[in-house]
């Protein structure tokens, strides 16, 4: 009997080791991290964004600097105004691709909100959207045929919409669904059940 209680708690010790989501306990709630990047066309979209920004913010000096070098004209409206569109563009591509592509979900507790952020290499975090707790009106696990995990959902109001929280197996999802379940609709869910 005791052999087989050792290899339980060797094999759930084991399943919270290979989690592939993370949550960290920080002083205002916690955070959810997925484990896993954007998908490739995000960061294949960011990089085209760095080399166009890059671009454009070389086009604006250009347009700024070298007519004036070369010609020594004066300064024209019509050159301010294209350095400007040209440097509000180059700035927006470059801030998109330094977003980040690590997507979190943070549950703060002390304000009841629901945050869906974007941390970037530093691990400054990118708010996407955000959520009141009396917004979420469920928490659901939904199995996945192709890669046989599940997934953690939230349902928004009384919406199809969802938000996607984590993926693993079912023994890895239930403690944090339940802990979901108190902390954000006040109740306790019931061992077993794939929805709250």
């Amino acid at each position: 009997m005791t052999d087989m209680n050792a290899t339980a708690a060797d094999f759930s010790t084991k399943i919270a080791r290979t989690s592939p989501f993370e949550v960290e306990d920080v002083f205002w709630g916690y955070k959810v991290k997925s484990g896993k990047g954007a998908p490739f066309a995000v960061m294949f979209g960011q990089a085209v964004c760095f080399f166009f920004g890059v671009c454009l913010m070389t086009a604006t000096f250009g347009v700024l600097v070298l007519p004036t070098l070369f010609f020594d004209g004066d300064l024209g409206i019509m050159r301010v105004g294209a350095a400007t569109l040209m440097g509000a563009a180059a700035f927006y591509l470059l801030w998109f691709a330094s977003r980040g592509t690590l997507p979190q979900i943070h549950f703060d507790t002390r304000q009841n909100e629901v945050r869906e952020v974007v941390c970037n290499r530093s691990g400054k975090p990118t708010t996407v959207a955000t959520y009141t707790f009396d917004e979420i009106g469920g928490i659901f696990l939904e199995p996945d045929t192709d890669t046989g995990q599940s997934h953690l959902l939230l349902g928004y109001l009384d919406t199809t919409q969802t938000i996607a929280v984590a993926s693993g197996t079912t023994a890895q999802l239930l403690p944090l669904r339940d802990r979901l379940a108190r902390d954000l609709l006040g109740t306790d869910a019931v061992p077993g059940d794939e929805a709250v």
